[in-house]
Protein backbone atom coordinates (compact mmCIF):
# COMPACT_ATOMS: atom_id res chain seq x y z
CA UNK A 1 0.00 0.00 0.00
CA UNK A 2 1.07 3.60 -0.63
CA UNK A 3 0.23 6.63 1.58
CA UNK A 4 0.10 9.90 -0.21
CA UNK A 5 0.00 12.97 1.27
CA UNK A 6 -0.83 15.72 -1.67
CA UNK A 7 -2.55 18.75 -2.15
CA UNK A 8 -5.78 19.09 -4.18
CA UNK A 9 -3.77 19.93 -7.46
CA UNK A 10 -1.56 16.86 -7.43
CA UNK A 11 -4.86 14.69 -6.02
CA UNK A 12 -4.74 12.37 -9.08
CA UNK A 13 -1.20 12.08 -9.39
CA UNK A 14 -1.15 8.34 -9.16
CA UNK A 15 -4.31 7.01 -9.79
CA UNK A 16 -2.85 4.90 -12.54
CA UNK A 17 -0.64 2.60 -10.06
CA UNK A 18 -3.78 1.35 -8.44
CA UNK A 19 -5.25 -0.16 -11.98
CA UNK A 20 -1.37 -1.01 -13.29
CA UNK A 21 1.14 -2.07 -10.75
CA UNK A 22 -2.31 -3.23 -8.38
CA UNK A 23 -1.23 -0.88 -5.14
CA UNK A 24 -3.66 0.78 -3.31
CA UNK A 25 -3.10 4.31 -2.90
CA UNK A 26 -4.67 5.68 0.33
CA UNK A 27 -4.97 9.49 -0.15
CA UNK A 28 -4.68 12.35 2.62
CA UNK A 29 -5.21 16.02 1.21
CA UNK A 30 -4.72 19.42 2.08
CA UNK A 31 -1.87 20.80 3.62
CA UNK A 32 0.24 19.29 6.30
CA UNK A 33 2.89 19.94 8.87
CA UNK A 34 5.06 17.15 7.67
CA UNK A 35 6.88 16.98 11.31
CA UNK A 36 3.48 16.57 12.70
CA UNK A 37 2.00 14.21 11.07
CA UNK A 38 5.10 11.87 11.55
CA UNK A 39 4.94 12.59 15.68
CA UNK A 40 1.32 11.96 16.09
CA UNK A 41 -0.42 10.13 13.20
CA UNK A 42 1.98 8.26 10.99
CA UNK A 43 1.85 5.61 14.16
CA UNK A 44 -1.11 4.47 12.47
CA UNK A 45 0.56 3.99 9.23
CA UNK A 46 3.23 1.53 10.28
CA UNK A 47 1.92 -1.34 8.02
CA UNK A 48 2.48 0.78 5.08
CA UNK A 49 5.20 0.15 2.01
CA UNK A 50 5.43 3.30 0.42
CA UNK A 51 5.27 7.01 1.97
CA UNK A 52 4.69 9.24 -1.33
CA UNK A 53 4.91 12.98 -0.66
CA UNK A 54 3.64 16.22 -2.50
CA UNK A 55 5.82 18.49 -1.53
CA UNK A 56 2.64 21.36 -2.53
CA UNK A 57 1.31 19.68 0.09
CA UNK A 58 3.78 20.34 3.17
CA UNK A 59 3.85 23.24 4.83
CA UNK A 60 7.54 23.41 6.46
CA UNK A 61 10.72 25.10 4.63
CA UNK A 62 12.84 22.94 2.62
CA UNK A 63 15.10 22.85 5.60
CA UNK A 64 12.10 22.23 8.05
CA UNK A 65 11.25 19.38 5.81
CA UNK A 66 14.33 17.86 5.49
CA UNK A 67 14.77 17.59 9.20
CA UNK A 68 11.36 16.18 9.55
CA UNK A 69 12.25 13.09 7.46
CA UNK A 70 15.90 12.43 9.11
CA UNK A 71 13.37 12.18 12.17
CA UNK A 72 10.89 9.89 10.49
CA UNK A 73 14.14 7.73 9.17
CA UNK A 74 14.70 7.27 12.55
CA UNK A 75 11.63 5.12 13.58
CA UNK A 76 10.32 3.71 10.50
CA UNK A 77 11.53 1.67 7.69
CA UNK A 78 9.44 2.23 4.59
CA UNK A 79 10.09 3.57 0.88
CA UNK A 80 9.88 7.98 0.90
CA UNK A 81 8.85 9.43 -2.60
CA UNK A 82 9.02 12.84 -3.19
CA UNK A 83 7.32 14.43 -5.46
CA UNK A 84 9.11 17.76 -6.62
CA UNK A 85 8.29 18.82 -9.66
CA UNK A 86 10.69 20.73 -11.87
CA UNK A 87 13.46 20.38 -9.05
CA UNK A 88 16.73 21.13 -10.20
CA UNK A 89 19.58 18.80 -9.60
CA UNK A 90 21.50 21.37 -8.59
CA UNK A 91 19.33 22.56 -5.72
CA UNK A 92 20.47 22.07 -1.75
CA UNK A 93 17.21 20.72 -1.12
CA UNK A 94 17.95 18.20 -2.97
CA UNK A 95 21.54 17.25 -2.30
CA UNK A 96 19.81 17.53 1.16
CA UNK A 97 16.89 14.30 0.25
CA UNK A 98 20.24 12.61 -1.30
CA UNK A 99 22.71 12.85 1.39
CA UNK A 100 19.79 11.82 4.01
CA UNK A 101 19.32 8.50 2.04
CA UNK A 102 16.13 9.68 -0.07
CA UNK A 103 16.65 9.16 -3.71
CA UNK A 104 12.88 8.32 -5.41
CA UNK A 105 12.56 12.04 -6.09
CA UNK A 106 9.63 12.88 -8.94
CA UNK A 107 11.23 15.85 -10.72
CA UNK A 108 9.65 16.07 -14.19
CA UNK A 109 7.29 18.14 -15.54
CA UNK A 110 5.37 16.19 -18.27
CA UNK A 111 2.93 13.67 -16.91
CA UNK A 112 4.25 10.66 -19.23
CA UNK A 113 7.29 11.34 -17.58
CA UNK A 114 6.17 11.44 -14.09
CA UNK A 115 4.82 8.20 -14.55
CA UNK A 116 7.76 6.87 -15.53
CA UNK A 117 9.48 8.01 -12.42
CA UNK A 118 6.58 7.02 -10.18
CA UNK A 119 6.64 3.72 -11.80
CA UNK A 120 10.76 3.32 -11.01
CA UNK A 121 10.55 4.62 -7.65
CA UNK A 122 8.29 1.73 -6.60
CA UNK A 123 10.36 -0.67 -8.72
CA UNK A 124 12.26 -3.11 -6.39
CA UNK A 125 15.39 -1.29 -6.73
CA UNK A 126 13.90 1.82 -6.54
CA UNK A 127 15.23 5.01 -8.27
CA UNK A 128 18.85 4.83 -9.93
CA UNK A 129 19.31 8.23 -10.84
CA UNK A 130 20.35 10.08 -7.75
CA UNK A 131 21.79 7.27 -5.98
CA UNK A 132 25.38 8.56 -8.24
CA UNK A 133 25.31 11.93 -6.15
CA UNK A 134 25.32 10.53 -2.75
CA UNK A 135 29.20 11.73 -1.54
CA UNK A 136 31.37 9.08 -1.24
CA UNK A 137 31.99 6.92 1.47
CA UNK A 138 35.19 4.65 1.59
CA UNK A 139 33.40 1.27 1.76
CA UNK A 140 33.66 -0.96 4.68
CA UNK A 141 35.08 -3.72 2.37
CA UNK A 142 38.39 -1.83 1.90
CA UNK A 143 38.85 -0.35 5.23
CA UNK A 144 41.68 -1.52 7.40
CA UNK A 145 40.38 -3.36 10.35
CA UNK A 146 39.09 -1.16 13.05
CA UNK A 147 39.32 1.47 10.48
CA UNK A 148 36.09 3.76 10.79
CA UNK A 149 34.07 5.10 8.19
CA UNK A 150 35.66 9.18 6.71
CA UNK A 151 32.99 11.18 5.45
CA UNK A 152 34.02 14.64 3.72
CA UNK A 153 32.10 17.98 5.66
CA UNK A 154 32.44 21.37 4.15
CA UNK A 155 30.34 23.33 7.09
CA UNK A 156 31.95 25.63 9.33
CA UNK A 157 30.83 26.00 13.59
CA UNK A 158 27.66 24.70 12.87
CA UNK A 159 26.34 24.72 16.58
CA UNK A 160 24.92 21.38 17.73
CA UNK A 161 23.54 21.77 21.48
CA UNK A 162 22.75 19.44 23.68
CA UNK A 163 19.75 19.52 26.63
CA UNK A 164 18.36 17.63 29.01
CA UNK A 165 14.66 17.01 30.07
CA UNK A 166 16.15 16.57 34.09
CA UNK A 167 19.50 16.02 35.86
CA UNK A 168 21.12 12.81 35.25
CA UNK A 169 19.60 12.35 31.88
CA UNK A 170 23.10 11.35 29.80
CA UNK A 171 23.80 15.15 28.00
CA UNK A 172 27.52 15.30 29.02
CA UNK A 173 28.44 11.74 28.38
CA UNK A 174 26.14 11.83 24.85
CA UNK A 175 28.10 15.24 24.16
CA UNK A 176 31.36 14.14 25.04
CA UNK A 177 30.96 10.96 22.54
CA UNK A 178 29.28 12.38 19.71
CA UNK A 179 32.75 14.93 19.83
CA UNK A 180 34.65 12.20 19.51
CA UNK A 181 32.26 9.94 17.30
CA UNK A 182 32.82 13.17 14.59
CA UNK A 183 36.36 13.37 15.11
CA UNK A 184 37.00 10.16 14.42
CA UNK A 185 34.74 9.90 11.04
CA UNK A 186 36.69 12.66 9.42
CA UNK A 187 35.26 16.03 10.62
CA UNK A 188 36.87 18.94 13.06
CA UNK A 189 34.50 19.24 16.02
CA UNK A 190 34.97 20.10 19.44
CA UNK A 191 33.25 20.60 23.09
CA UNK A 192 31.79 23.47 24.93
CA UNK A 193 30.53 23.36 28.26
CA UNK A 194 28.02 25.98 28.52
CA UNK A 195 26.15 25.00 31.71
CA UNK A 196 26.92 25.88 35.05
CA UNK A 197 27.81 21.95 36.30
CA UNK A 198 31.50 21.85 36.59
CA UNK A 199 31.86 18.80 35.15
CA UNK A 200 34.27 19.28 32.38
CA UNK A 201 36.51 20.80 35.79
CA UNK A 202 35.88 17.46 37.41
CA UNK A 203 37.29 16.11 34.18
CA UNK A 204 40.18 17.99 33.44
CA UNK A 205 41.24 17.09 37.24
CA UNK A 206 40.88 13.49 36.87
CA UNK A 207 42.23 13.21 33.80
CA UNK A 208 45.16 16.50 33.90
CA UNK A 209 45.21 16.56 30.13
CA UNK A 210 47.34 19.09 28.27
CA UNK A 211 46.19 22.68 27.39
CA UNK A 212 46.86 24.42 24.13
CA UNK A 213 45.41 28.15 23.72
CA UNK A 214 42.06 27.69 25.97
CA UNK A 215 41.42 23.85 25.04
CA UNK A 216 41.95 20.83 27.11
CA UNK A 217 42.93 18.11 24.75
CA UNK A 218 41.88 14.69 25.48
CA UNK A 219 41.52 11.89 22.91
CA UNK A 220 42.87 13.85 19.98
CA UNK A 221 39.74 16.23 20.99
CA UNK A 222 39.56 20.18 22.35
CA UNK A 223 37.14 20.59 24.93
CA UNK A 224 36.55 24.17 26.51
CA UNK A 225 35.21 26.04 29.32
CA UNK A 226 34.92 29.62 27.30
CA UNK A 227 33.17 29.79 23.69
CA UNK A 228 36.43 32.18 22.91
CA UNK A 229 37.57 29.18 20.59
CA UNK A 230 41.08 28.65 19.20
CA UNK A 231 40.15 28.43 15.81
CA UNK A 232 37.21 27.04 13.68
CA UNK A 233 35.87 23.66 13.35
CA UNK A 234 33.55 21.86 11.45
CA UNK A 235 30.84 21.29 14.84
CA UNK A 236 30.95 23.25 18.02
CA UNK A 237 28.85 20.48 20.51
CA UNK A 238 27.96 22.63 23.38
CA UNK A 239 26.47 20.93 26.63
CA UNK A 240 23.84 23.64 27.93
CA UNK A 241 22.82 21.25 30.90
CA UNK A 242 19.15 20.91 32.20
CA UNK A 243 16.41 22.42 29.95
CA UNK A 244 15.67 25.47 31.56
CA UNK A 245 12.05 25.80 33.43
CA UNK A 246 11.13 29.11 32.42
CA UNK A 247 13.67 30.32 29.50
CA UNK A 248 15.52 28.08 27.34
CA UNK A 249 19.11 28.72 27.41
CA UNK A 250 19.86 31.31 24.51
CA UNK A 251 23.08 28.64 23.32
CA UNK A 252 19.69 25.94 22.83
CA UNK A 253 17.42 28.28 21.03
CA UNK A 254 20.17 29.57 18.65
CA UNK A 255 21.99 26.65 17.94
CA UNK A 256 21.64 25.02 14.25
CA UNK A 257 20.95 21.53 15.80
CA UNK A 258 19.32 20.60 18.95
CA UNK A 259 18.97 17.85 20.91
CA UNK A 260 16.90 17.25 24.01
CA UNK A 261 17.77 14.03 26.13
CA UNK A 262 15.89 12.51 28.17
CA UNK A 263 15.55 9.09 30.02
CA UNK A 264 12.88 7.64 28.84
CA UNK A 265 11.47 4.54 30.99
CA UNK A 266 7.56 4.94 31.05
CA UNK A 267 7.45 6.36 34.80
CA UNK A 268 9.63 9.06 33.22
CA UNK A 269 7.79 10.21 29.97
CA UNK A 270 5.86 13.09 31.59
CA UNK A 271 8.96 14.77 32.28
CA UNK A 272 10.31 14.12 28.92
CA UNK A 273 6.90 15.22 27.16
CA UNK A 274 6.83 18.22 29.47
CA UNK A 275 10.63 19.10 28.67
CA UNK A 276 9.39 18.55 24.67
CA UNK A 277 6.01 21.40 24.80
CA UNK A 278 9.01 23.64 26.34
CA UNK A 279 10.89 23.54 23.10
CA UNK A 280 7.88 24.28 20.85
CA UNK A 281 7.97 25.95 18.36
CA UNK A 282 11.60 24.95 17.65
CA UNK A 283 13.06 21.69 15.93
CA UNK A 284 14.19 19.77 18.39
CA UNK A 285 15.58 16.08 18.50
CA UNK A 286 13.91 14.37 21.24
CA UNK A 287 16.51 11.44 22.66
CA UNK A 288 15.29 8.90 24.89
CA UNK A 289 17.82 7.15 26.94
CA UNK A 290 18.45 4.40 28.94
CA UNK A 291 15.14 2.18 27.56
CA UNK A 292 15.34 -1.59 27.83
CA UNK A 293 15.14 -3.05 24.11
CA UNK A 294 12.05 -4.98 24.62
CA UNK A 295 10.51 -1.02 25.70
CA UNK A 296 11.01 0.70 22.62
CA UNK A 297 8.43 -0.56 20.24
CA UNK A 298 5.74 0.06 22.62
CA UNK A 299 6.92 3.19 23.91
CA UNK A 300 7.09 4.23 19.79
CA UNK A 301 3.70 3.02 19.09
CA UNK A 302 2.45 5.42 22.66
CA UNK A 303 4.52 8.40 22.23
CA UNK A 304 3.03 11.58 20.82
CA UNK A 305 6.29 13.17 20.82
CA UNK A 306 9.28 12.80 18.59
CA UNK A 307 11.80 10.59 19.91
CA UNK A 308 15.25 8.54 19.15
CA UNK A 309 16.24 6.09 21.42
CA UNK A 310 20.02 6.03 22.19
CA UNK A 311 22.11 3.05 23.67
CA UNK A 312 23.45 4.12 26.96
CA UNK A 313 27.11 4.97 27.27
CA UNK A 314 29.80 4.78 30.39
CA UNK A 315 32.19 5.94 28.17
CA UNK A 316 33.39 9.33 27.40
CA UNK A 317 35.34 8.53 24.88
CA UNK A 318 33.50 6.53 23.15
CA UNK A 319 33.96 6.89 19.19
CA UNK A 320 31.21 4.38 18.08
CA UNK A 321 28.32 3.95 20.37
CA UNK A 322 25.56 5.16 18.86
CA UNK A 323 27.05 5.50 15.15
CA UNK A 324 23.73 5.42 13.29
CA UNK A 325 22.35 8.56 14.84
CA UNK A 326 25.42 10.57 15.14
CA UNK A 327 25.22 9.70 11.12
CA UNK A 328 21.67 10.75 10.75
CA UNK A 329 22.16 14.37 12.50
CA UNK A 330 25.21 15.21 10.72
CA UNK A 331 23.83 13.67 7.55
CA UNK A 332 22.91 17.26 5.92
CA UNK A 333 26.29 18.29 6.42
CA UNK A 334 28.25 15.97 4.86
Amino acid sequence: MILYLTSNANVNLLDFVESELELPVKKLTGQFSLLSFVVKDMRHFGHIRYFAIDRTAVLESDEEMAQALLSFQTMYDMRVIIIVEGLPESSPFLHQLVNSGITDLITALKIETIQEEIRESLSSGGMQRFKRIVPPIVPESILRPGEPEQYQFSCTNIRIALAGSDRRSGVTTTAFNLVCWLNNHGASACYVETNTSRHLAQIIHLFQPEQSGNAYVMEGCDFYFTRELNRDYNFIVMDCGVLGEKRLQADFVNADVRILCGSAMPYELPVFFRAMQRCSPLTVQALGMFVPEDMKPLLKKVSTENITFAESSHELFDTEVNSPFCKQLIANYL
